[in-house]
């Protein structure tokens, strides 16, 4: 992820609202991309993870029927196989959690963002109506 500066980062500069707006939409737009491809990741994960516990659960239950009349090689093999994917599966898990984890900090960070925007937008806003009296009360004092 790209480092981007904090809100007060940027207000402590000087007052530039369309830059700051061009950077908050284009970093939102950025962490809106983010996003969706994590969400699509834990998707894929998670998808994966339940083929591979169905996996599992086909492998044990193998195991124990086959358990009486198999041969010792073939206990062990399968056995090996089912230890292999539980910790295959486990990995998988870890990172379905770091990729939930980074969602939820890509989405803090997007409504960081989103916050800030309508700030600036707000202040646009007050600045509007404040320079539109002024405009609209000298003309009247001046008339005097």
């Amino acid at each position: 992820m790209p480092s981007r500066a904090t809100r007060d980062e940027h207000k402590k500069r000087r007052w530039k609202p369309e830059e700051d707006l061009a950077r908050a939409k284009k970093n939102i737009d950025d962490l809106l991309k983010e996003i969706k491809h994590t969400e699509k990741e834990i998707n894929r994960l998670t998808e994966s993870k339940e083929k591979i516990q169905e996996q599992n659960k086909w492998l044990k239950s193998g195991i124990l029927e086959e358990g009486k009349n198999a041969s010792r090689v073939r206990l062990e093999s399968g056995t090996l196989r089912l230890q292999e994917c539980q910790k295959y599966n486990a990995e998988q898990k870890l990172r379905l959690n770091e990729l939930k984890r980074s969602n939820m900090e890509l989405e803090a960070w997007k409504k960081e963002w989103e916050a800030w925007r309508e700030d600036i937008e707000e202040e646009c806003r007050r600045r509007a109506v404040f320079e539109a009296g002024i405009r609209k009360a000298r003309p009247q004092s001046y008339g005097n």
